[in-house]
């Protein structure tokens, strides 16, 4: 049997099972129930937040073979063909590659017919903003005097690239980034499920480089257990990422703020022998000085870290001059910055290391 890769195997495939979008889901359950269907949605948000699956889920919802419900079965043939991808009546556009006047006329002549198996046709329009002005302006006229048996659902990383034309004819749902908590809890549930072996460390690393996405994190599971086995460490997230140990980072911090420049140096020398891009190690170091001046700041809350790493952070954070966490950004930042036009990355690093180590300790002197 042929291998389905994780995030696809993990979709959610009903309303609760849709992780982290709890007022989406909650408008859309009360609009089936009540029978307020608008005639076209425009779900913005980041990528793998959900927007797809939920459009499925919506098209199920308007399908289901057992009657228009916030809760299909799952199980009769229409759910079961939109689910594979195989219904008639739910077509899927990505916009991307079908950008032109042409493709969306050929939709306009074709939203006119009724649909075949189900009660709705739904089409779904994946990254919508990529049609050309043309294209939007072909779809407009059929979004603004849609056939009743229509739905449209159009998805975009990007709502400002979308006219102001076509958004005004969409009812706005805004899919936000998944929290920290909730996309470790669904990875134990897929880890568990699964039958992995992954600590609690190598969770939270997984869930931090995936920037809010689900979707990008259960891809760096799958991609994990290909690496590694059904055993995961933190240590295996940190070869596959690329990415700087949390230790090192501290003890980085600590050598800068000691002024210790044989040592940082060291430390930056070691890190790249591993492996690690230099863009990544400036990210790294970037965030984690950003951490200690939300803790410095009193926002210890924004910060989405283990209890343990929290306590190292807090008790580093007290070494440092708010001003001085500041000055170490703007130099760092600022490497990260020249790192897109200087043939030399390794240079740079060094170079913003030093400098960040050389900051007069004097003037942030309490």
């Amino acid at each position: 049997m042929t291998y389905i890769s994780l995030y696809r195997k993990w979709r959610p495939q009903n309303f609760e099972e849709v992780v982290g979008q709890e007022a989406v889901v909650q408008t859309l359950r009360n609009a089936v129930k009540s029978g307020r269907i608008s005639h076209a949605y425009l779900f913005s948000g980041p990528r793998g937040t959900g927007k797809t699956s939920t459009a499925r889920i919506l098209a199920k919802a308007l399908n289901c073979q057992k009657g228009i419900s916030d809760n299909p079965c799952g199980t009769c043939q229409m759910c079961l063909r939109i689910r594979d991808g195989n219904s008639m009546d739910v077509i899927e556009i990505d916009a991307a590659s079908n950008r032109g006047i042409d493709e969306i006329r050929d939709l306009r002549e074709k939203v006119r017919y009724a649909p075949v198996e189900g009660k709705y046709k739904v089409y779904i329009v994946d990254e919508v903003h990529m049609l050309t002005q043309e294209a939007f302006n072909a779809l407009l006229k059929t979004l603004e005097e849609p056939p009743l048996h229509v739905i449209f659902v159009l998805a975009t990383t990007e709502p400002q690239k979308v006219p102001l034309t076509i958004a005004s004819r969409c009812q706005r749902l805004d899919f936000g980034r998944i929290p920290l908590s909730n996309i470790i809890r669904q990875l134990k549930l897929v880890a568990g499920k699964e039958g992995f072996k992954i600590d609690e460390e190598a969770m939270n690393l997984i869930g931090r480089n995936s920037e809010g996405s689900i979707r990008d994190a259960i891809s760096l599971l799958d991609q994990l257990v290909s690496f590694c086995g059904t055993k995961i460490g933190k240590d295996d997230v940190v070869i596959v990422l690329g990415t700087a140990d949390q230790s090192f980072l501290f003890d980085l911090a600590a050598a800068i703020k000691k002024g210790e420049m044989a040592s940082v140096l060291k430390f930056a020398d070691e890190t790249i022998a591993k492996g690690l891009s230099i863009p990544q190690i400036l990210r790294d170091l970037i965030n984690h000085f950003r951490y200690l001046l939300l803790m410095k700041l009193g926002s210890e809350s924004i910060i989405e870290l283990t209890k343990d790493a929290l306590d190292k952070l807090r008790k580093q954070a007290e070494i440092f001059e708010l001003p001085e966490i500041r000055e170490i950004i703007k130099v760092l930042a600022r490497a990260e910055l020249d790192l897109k036009w200087h043939p030399q990355g390794r240079l740079v690093l060094e170079v913003a290391l030093i400098e960040a180590t050389s900051l007069d300790q004097k003037k942030y002197a309490t």
